[in-house]
């Protein structure tokens, strides 16, 4: 799969990678050490020649923006809704 990825989308692998060590470093995954360590070098690894891809004014990596409750209007309102909807389905 890892193949694939880099083929075909490496923006893809590099996100997917980023978001696994940002869910074990905030406690909703606990991975087994080796495999920790395994997706840490992978990691650097897909960054580096990433970054080595990048041409001029371009630049690698992204944000996760969190929102809470105060960011949004009507936010239980919509949260009920959302419930409502997934209890129909």
């Amino acid at each position: 799969m890892r193949q694939f990825f880099e083929e075909n989308n490496p923006y893809a692998l590099e996100e997917i990678a980023r978001r696994l060590l940002e869910a074990e470093s905030r406690g909703l995954w606990d991975a087994d050490p080796e495999v920790l360590e395994g997706l840490r070098n992978s990691y650097l690894e897909i960054e580096g020649w990433m970054e080595d891809m990048a041409g001029d004014g371009e630049f690698q990596g992204g944000s996760v923006d969190i929102m809470t409750m105060e960011d949004v209007p009507d936010w239980d309102k919509k949260m009920r809704e959302i419930r409502d909807k997934i209890k129909v389905n």
